[in-house]
């Protein structure tokens, strides 16, 4: 494929300082131009950037992209792309990739871990001897086995896939999912027992959020689906806030319909001090770090540069998010 004649880059601007072995994989001549975003106005020094090496704290809106106006490609590391506009990128003719195979390894181990961490009352175990305590051997400390449970999977992606590999062929539990982009066949290869939503929902001990955050899953997990959930059952979001109404998860903590959550994404983000999901004893709460480990983070950010590579050498990504932008910025190409 030939280079696209009229880009030569210059600038990157990174939401988040990117590990040194990922930085040395850039040309001489790619200037990265501001390593840290400043408090109070995180894109300021972006108006120069002809890409964004952009992460999950900024929402890239039509505004912010108009503030760049040499701005070509966003480049996100991680899955999600719901913090940027994709229809204003696409009406600007700026390309979004992401790298959806980046964070799947991590995400799926810290939903394992949570889910363990949950069925043995780490949580209660810890903050009891950190209170002096010793016991009692019975009540919030008395944890159960996963072997046999049943897994409900809402969401059939990578992650999702990889959680229902282990907790079946680790543990011995029965996986259930739903997923409309996945037919019994393809869930059968995988082990999975294909369901709809409410009927995964219903059947589950533990319950495990991987969909997407669209309108249709907003507050996917509210006041009346929490309801069929098994008296004692877990919930676990790792995805996106916006699928669980964090008020009516609270009520049914409370009230002993749930025997607690594992939860690593919020809504908003982060919580505010006064949300009691922060300190509630059911819940295990972690900053949305579930993909964030070291080789996590070093995989996201290479494929993220990998990508922002071969856009500027004229060859198209892997991973557009926003064809049609793509096709508008190289229509010059096109048969």
């Amino acid at each position: 494929m030939s280079e696209v004649p009229d880009v030569v880059l210059t600038n990157i601007w990174l939401e988040a300082p990117l590990l040194p072995e990922v930085l040395a994989l850039l040309p001489p001549d790619f200037a990265v131009i501001a390593a840290a975003p400043p408090p109070g106005a995180p894109w300021s020094s972006a108006a120069g950037a002809q890409a964004i090496v952009a992460s999950s704290l900024v929402r890239y809106t039509g505004d912010l992209m108009d503030a760049c106006p040499a701005l070509r490609l966003i480049a996100r590391t991680g899955i999600g792309v719901d913090n940027v506009d994709l229809a204003a990128a696409t009406a600007r003719g700026i390309v979004v990739t992401n790298t959806p195979d980046g964070p799947t390894e991590s995400t799926a181990e810290h939903t394992v871990a949570m889910l363990l961490a949950l069925a043995k009352r780490l949580k209660q175990g810890s903050d009891n001897l950190a209170a002096g305590q010793w016991g009692p051997r019975s009540g919030p400390l008395m944890g159960i086995e996963v072997r046999g449970k049943t897994l409900g999977l809402v969401g059939l992606g990578r992650i999702g896939r990889r959680v229902a590999e282990i907790c079946r062929a680790g543990f011995g539990m029965r996986v259930v999912g739903c997923d409309p982009f996945v037919t019994a066949e393809q869930a059968g290869a995988w082990g999975v027992e294909l369901a709809d939503t409410e009927s995964v929902i219903a059947q589950a001990d533990f319950l495990s959020l991987h969909a997407p955050a669209t309108p249709e899953t907003r507050k996917l997990m509210n006041r009346e689906r929490i309801a069929t959930m098994k008296r004692g059952a877990f919930l676990l979001n790792m995805a996106r806030g916006v699928l669980v109404d964090e008020e009516a998860l609270l009520a049914a903590l409370d009230a002993g319909q749930l025997a607690g959550a594992g939860l690593d994404v919020f809504d908003p983000e982060p919580p505010g001090p006064a949300s009691a999901l922060r300190t509630h004893p059911n819940v295990i709460a972690t900053p949305h770090v579930a993909s964030l480990t070291n080789e996590g983070r070093e995989r996201m950010e290479r494929m993220a540069i990998e990508r922002l590579l071969d856009f500027f050498a004229g060859r198209r990504p892997e991973n557009v998010v926003n064809p049609a932008a793509y096709a508008t910025a190289h229509a010059e190409e096109l048969p």
